[in-house]
């Protein structure tokens, strides 16, 4: 009986059926693996907290306050994470 199982198997896997069969899956991890690859290579995206981007956002009598966790760099580029709040 398992021989005869273990046959019909290893006449699938030779077949054209069982080689389309067996690339699906190959096919997919190669672009999964591809993709996790490519994610890991590519540099995070520029983080913010932004609660408001001027003072029409913010209630009446409030302002809206911007800072930054690193260094200004150039007129209003952060280098590190941009916050700003209604105060």
């Amino acid at each position: 009986m398992k021989n005869n199982l273990r046959s019909k198997i290893q006449d699938f896997l030779t077949s054209e059926e069982g080689r389309v069969g067996v690339k699906a899956p190959l096919t997919l991890g190669i672009v999964s693996g591809s993709m996790l690859l490519a994610q890991a290579m590519l540099p995070p995206a520029a983080q913010a907290h932004m609660e408001c981007s001027h003072h029409g956002d913010c209630d009446d009598g409030e302002s809206c306050w911007e800072w930054c966790d690193g260094d200004w760099v150039g007129d209003d580029t952060c280098d590190g994470v941009r916050h700003s709040a209604c105060h």
